[in-house]
């Protein structure tokens, strides 16, 4: 390898990195996130989660004010599942102000999904059945055990979702089960952690590059 060779592939693996696609979910009046892809990452009214491009799958509820006494209460948790790539999108639930309301709403789980022009986007929702008492519950537990039923919003066990696209191999270093030799991937994970070695281990990397990788 020539010191020009070498000089090219390290620059290579320096240059700018493309901005990865993303889908920005951000959350209407009363809603709440409790759970997401069977993690517990949570997100109230007005935030916007960040997720990666796929399929997704939260635990949703409504939290709002209803009657005359303004009592705050809570709708059924949903699990909704829809799919996006590179997109802006909103949730939001119809405006509720009595327990009718409420009630009508937990039966129809009327959810909105759209995105930034206001179109509707597909999903699928169901409730997520609460097992008997609880005063705490546990939404990534129940979203996995959902999962485990084949329910009609549920991912299948063992599919890609998004935010699971990377994996560690044993060697430690982040790779894409799916791609053997995904140049670009190597590219990126180069530059990652060559930025984030301090300055003796970048001398160490750049004395193992120059010597031919002996």
């Amino acid at each position: 390898m020539t010191r020009y060779t070498r000089i090219t592939h390290l620059m290579i693996a320096l240059l700018p990195l493309p901005a990865l696609a993303e889908v920005q979910l951000t959350l209407g009046p009363c809603v709440n996130v409790q759970a997401v892809q069977s993690s517990e990452q949570t997100a109230s009214s007005g935030q916007t989660l960040t997720l990666a491009d796929g399929t997704q799958q939260l635990v949703v509820e409504c939290a709002t004010e209803v009657g005359r006494e303004e009592i705050l209460e809570t709708s059924d948790a949903f699990v909704i599942r829809f799919r996006a790539e590179d997109a802006g999108l909103r949730l939001s639930a119809p405006e509720i102000d009595t327990r009718n309301g409420m009630e009508s709403f937990n039966l129809q789980g009327n959810w909105q999904l759209t995105d930034d022009q206001g179109r509707a986007v597909a999903f699928t929702t169901d409730v997520l059945e609460k097992e008997g008492f609880q005063l705490v519950r546990d939404y990534p537990r129940e979203l996995a055990a959902y999962n485990r039923s084949g329910a009609v919003a549920a991912v299948a066990v063992g599919a890609r979702t998004a935010g699971a696209e990377l994996q560690i191999s044993q060697e430690g270093l982040l790779r894409d089960p799916h791609a053997d030799a995904d140049q670009e991937m190597v590219s990126r994970m180069l530059r990652y952690w060559y930025l984030k070695a301090d300055e003796q281990t970048r001398k160490e990397w750049d004395s193992w590059v120059e010597s031919g990788n002996r």
